[in-house]
This record gives structure tokens, C-alpha cells and sequence, in this order.
């Protein structure tokens, strides 16, 4: 079976006496794993020194705590990195540290440590350094710190090399080889969150559960924007961070939620309304004004929050504009596509190739071309680089940068490990990953990808998208209690998709344009005239939904709320042909 986008669709079983029951099963949930699944508690949280060098962080922590040392935690400029910087910057004022923070540039730092970094913190008396979201693989600047006398604990969860130099305090990472800790896809900010619980237990804390509950919501944040898959611990810190919302700890985080007529919050609040303002900061600014909304006292939340609204608008509005632009240029012809043009924002090159890896099921390579990298200004020999790379000399050339996305079908960042030559520096993961290059090796590169993917696929016949549904039902079965039944499996995410259904030849009775350009449609069908349906930029898909067709859905069904009354709408993914 294949829709008219070309997907392929997996069904996943037969609908069985309710849907209920039908979901259990397509989710191998049963008596073993029924309580963990529906009802998730703080104590289902793993012992945090199952981590490496957890003792070690948490007893140098302390020891700063005790003296007055002046501490810094060191973040990222995404979600990941902002909520993680907020979740030790709140937490270990509250317990007696001397800490303050410091969040990079994107344009103007670039990603990681840097010597510079520590040379501006020795200024200011700073003794101790926590990472967050980065770091592992920085052993140069890090030498550099431990030099000046400065400490580094670094927190992280991007693959580890396999010898640590003598200079780092600890690594702090499930994914270290010498780890116990049965978890490793943990966002950074959920291992932000296990460092305050073993700080917690190292202080002997009467109050675990509580202050673990307290904090919760911050570690929520990345969990679902990093599209992390929300099973085991990240279900029960996505689960419990949601409920915690309502009274975070967070003036901003909370008045933001209170703003919102909405009953019942769900990851989707995360992942299309916070992370993205959050994100919008570093994209566009700096990521500080997402920091200093989620730590404001209530005096000043509206002020940060109108920046952030701010930049988020113009960073829709510029990533659309960008897209539309792209889609003039780019040639889908080849197995990967490239984007190239010199206007593009440093902070939406990652939005425009996502949008377009979407659309076209394809590797996309957007580069911004003509970029003065920002470590070329700084005296430096060599650059350490993140996951699957190494130390490569700068030259004086103009470079350009790059971000990549890619459907599950490809291996991205395998497939940039063949081109490795070409690159100043690169790194990523499978689906997510960037580079800086020589401006005038772009053409070479490009050249040697498209080699490489046609070596390993048919690039006449690459891998199609598939749509896994969880059973095909009748339009009688879309009702509230369907509705109810959906919600017992919130949170949904990677690992937990939102439930897919196939809804069987149908006889389009009527349809209503809407928005501005009227690029959606609102649907009715014959059989269930109460019923309504939902499909977002229909495009060319129009003249298949024209009255008196009869036609097949992939669709999603959700609540529509309205003044705090609630019905049912089912939302198109896609037409099966």
C-alpha cells in the first residue's frame, strides 16, 4: 500500500474490541510493564552514581560549595543546553554556591570549549567549570584550564573517546563504555537532572523526591525537542516534567502555560510552543534571553518573553522565506541535495535542510557559503571537533558552514566519514550533522557525496518513507471515547508515535479552504457528516478531494478545544492512491 506522497504504509494490526486493547498491543505493553508505562513515579529513576565519575563531580561540587569557590556552568546555545544551564544555575543557588553562567554564541563562539573561554573566566576568580550539553571531546581547551587552574566537569551525552586525559576531573556520560547506568539515550538535560540528584543524595538531602519533582520540568524540555525517544527514565521525566509545568519553578515557563486556554498539556506544548521560542534565541540572537526568561523573577518574565516572541517570528518568517527560495534551486534530481546561498542566517541553515529532507526524503546539505568561521579571528593552531572527526589546521582560505539533515534511511554522519578530508572541522549523529569547509572545495565535495551514496544505494530506486499505522478504522469509531482512549499513551514521541489510522473509501461531501492563502482544508464526509477533517498545505492534493470523490485517509486523530469544550478532529497525513 502507498500514498499519493510516495510513502509506503506498515500496518501494525487488526482493531481489536476498543482501541485501547489495540494500542497495548502494537506497543507490546503487558502486566510486566503496564504500571511503568501508565503510572511513572520519581522513585523509577535510576541511581545516578550508576554514572562514571558521578562521585567524583558530586563530591568536587560540594567541596566548592564549602569554600565559596566561584563556579560557571558552561551550556549550549539550543533547548538542550539553555533548559540544563537553568536546571544547576537555579538549583545550586539554592543550595549555597557561588555560580553564574555562560552560554556561547553560535556566529560568533561556534560550538564547544574554547582556550579563550577559560582565559575570561581566570579574570573573574572562577575555579571550577561545569559542561553541559558539550565538552567531551574538547581536550585541548580543557588542558588549557586545568594549566590556569581551573577544574572541568563535564556533563554530556555525545559519544565519548575511549582515553580521557589525566586533566578532567570527570565525565560525566551514560554513554561511556565504563558506564552501569542502564539508560543511555538520556537528553543532556536529563543528565543535568541526575547530577542534582546526586548532589541530593551526596548531601544527604531529606527532601529528594520533592526537590527532584521541583526540577523536573526543566529536564522535560530537551527531552522532547531533542526528539529524544520517550520510553524508560525519558518517559518518566517527560511524564512528570508536563505535570510539574503548572507550578514551575520557573516564573516564565509557568505564566506561559497559564497564558494558554488549553485543559490538558502534552509534549506537543514542548515541542511546537516552548522549544522552539527557546531555540529561536540562539537561532537568531543569543541564547541568553532564553535563559533569562526561564531564571526571571516575575517582575521581568514579560520582558524577556516579548523578545523571544520577537525573534521566534522572524525566525518563522525567515526560515519560510529561505524554503521558498530553495525550492527555486535545488536540483531533487540527485540522491543528495544542496542548498547553496550566502544570505542564509547562520541559525536557520538547520531548519531549511530539515524542511526539505521532510519534503523530498533525501540527505539535504544547506550551506552558507562565504562564512568567516569565528575560531579563523581566534589564535588557535588546532580545533577539537564533536563525535566522529579530528584535529585539523586552520587555513586562511574562506570557509563556508554547513548543516545537514537526513531521512532514517541514510546514515549521515557515516556518510560524511568518507568525505572527512575535505571538511575544517564536522561532527554530528545519524540524521543531524554540520561541517565548516573551504569555500573553494564545495564543488569537489559535492561531487564525492553523490559518488559515495550512489557506491552504497540505488540511486535510481532510493528507500521510500514509510507511515506505520496501528490498524485501519471505520468513521463510526472516530468518537470522544477514542479520543480518551489515545490519551492513556501520552506523552507520545520517537519510540511512542502519536497513533496513525487508516480510514477506508470515504465520499468527500464537502470542503472550505482556510487561512490566509488558503493553502488548507477543512473536509466533511458523507458517511459521518459530524465529522471533521483536517489537511495542511494540500498543494497539488486538491483535485482528489473534490465532492462526490471517494478516498482513502492516513490520518491522526485529535481534539479540537474551544473555550474549554472539547470534540473530535481528524487530521490528513497523507491520500492512499
Amino acid at each position: 500500500m502507498q500514498t499519493q506522497n510516495g510513502n509506503l504504509i506498515r500496518i501494525l494490526g487488526e482493531k481489536k474490541e476498543n482501541l485501547y486493547e489495540t494500542l497495548l498491543g502494537n506497543r507490546n505493553i503487558h502486566e510486566d510493564n503496564l504500571e511503568a508505562f501508565f503510572h511513572p513515579k520519581i522513585e523509577d529513576l535510576h541511581d545516578p552514581f550508576l554514572m562514571p565519575d558521578m562521585q567524583i563531580a558530586v563530591e568536587r561540587i560540594l567541596v566548592a560549595r564549602e569554600q565559596k569557590e566561584r563556579m560557571v556552568i558552561f551550556g549550549d546555545y539550543d533547548v538542550d543546553g539553555v533548559s540544563s544551564t537553568a536546571i544547576l544555575v537555579k538549583f545550586l543557588t539554592e543550595i549555597g554556591c557561588l555560580v553564574s553562567y555562560r552560554l556561547p554564541h553560535r556566529v560568533h563562539d561556534g560550538y564547544g570549549l574554547k582556550d579563550y573561554f577559560f582565559d575570561e573566566l581566570k579574570e573573574k576568580n572562577v575555579s571550577l567549570v561545569i559542561t553541559v550539553d558539550c565538552g567531551t571531546r574538547d581536550i585541548g581547551p580543557i588542558k588549557h584550564a586545568k594549566s590556569i587552574g581551573i577544574d572541568v566537569i563535564v556533563t554530556d551525552h555525545h559519544a565519548v573517546p575511549d582515553n580521557i586525559p589525566e586533566e578532567v576531573i570527570a565525565i560525566v556520560n551514560p554513554k561511556r563504555k565504563d558506564s552501569k547506568y542502564p539508560f543511555q539515550n538520556l537528553a543532556w538535560a536529563g543528565v543535568a537532572f541526575k547530577l542534582l540528584h546526586g548532589i541530593l543524595i551526596g548531601m544527604k538531602s531529606n527532601n529528594i523526591s520533592e526537590t527532584l519533582t521541583r526540577y523536573i520540568d526543566f529536564a522535560s524540555l530537551w527531552t522532547v525537542a531533542d526528539c529524544m525517544p520517550i520510553i524508560w527514565e525519558n518517559r518518566v521525566i517527560t511524564t512528570l516534567g508536563l505535570t510539574q509545568m503548572k507550578q514551575s519553578e520557573s516564573v516564565g515557563l509557568r505564566n506561559f502555560l497559564e497564558w494558554r486556554d488549553q485543559i490538558e498539556w502534552n509534549a506537543d506544548i514542548i515541542g511546537f510552543q516552548i522549544g522552539p521560542r527557546i531555540n529561536a534565541a540562539g537561532r537568531m540572537d543569543t541564547p541568553l534571553t532564553a535563559l533569562r526568561w526561564l531564571l526571571a523573577w516575575e517582575g521581568r518574565t514579560d520582558e524577556f518573553f516579548a523578545e523571544l516572541e520577537t525573534l521566534n517570528d522572524t525566525r518563522k518568517w525567515t526560515t519560510e522565506s529561505h524554503f521558498q527560495k530553495a525550492l527555486e534551486h535545488i536540483d531533487t534530481s540527485k540522491p543528495v541535495i544542496f542548498y547553496d546561498a550566502r544570505d542564509l542566517e547562520h541559525g536557520i541553515i538547520g531548519l531549511v535542510a530539515w524542511r526539505l529532507t521532510e519534503i523530498y526524503n533525501k540527505p539535504t546539505i544547506v550551506i552558507k557559503n562565504g562564512h568567516d568561521h569565528p575560531l579563523t579571528s581566534r589564535k588557535w593552531d588546532t580545533i577539537s571537533v564533536t563525535e566522529n572527526t579530528k584535529s585539523i589546521t586552520l587555513s586562511s582560505e574562506e570557509t563556508s558552514v554547513a548543516s545537514c539533515r537526513s531521512p532514517e534511511w541514510c546514515n549521515l554522519i557515516e556518510l560524511l566519514d568518507t568525505c572527512k578530508d575535505f571538511f575544517v572541522r564536522y561532527g554530528g549523529h545519524r540524521q543531524a550533522a554540520g561541517f565548516t569547509i573551504e569555500t573553494s572545495q564545495i564543488p569537489a565535495f559535492r561531487e564525492a557525496i553523490w559518488r559515495e551514496i550512489a557506491r552504497v544505494h540505488d540511486i535510481s530506486d532510493l528507500p521510500k518513507k514509510e507511515l506505520t499505522v496501528e490498524c485501519i478504522l471505520a468513521p463510526s469509531d472516530i468518537h470522544v471515547d477514542t479520543l480518551a482512549d489515545i490519551d492513556h499513551f501520552r506523552p507520545f514521541g520517537i519510540g511512542n508515535p502519536k497513533p496513525l489510522f487508516i480510514l477506508e473509501n470515504v465520499t468527500i461531501s464537502n470542503t472550505k479552504s482556510l487561512g490566509q492563502d488558503e493553502k488548507h482544508l477543512s473536509i466533511t464526509i458523507a458517511e459521518s457528516p459530524s465529522l471533521r477533517f483536517l489537511m495542511w498545505n494540500v498543494g497539488d492534493k486538491k483535485a482528489h478531494l473534490a465532492p462526490g470523490n471517494i478516498v482513502s485517509f492516513v490520518i491522526e486523530i485529535d481534539r479540537n478545544e474551544w473555550k474549554w469544550n472539547i470534540s473530535v478532529q481528524s487530521i490528513i497525513k497523507d491520500i492512499i492512491i
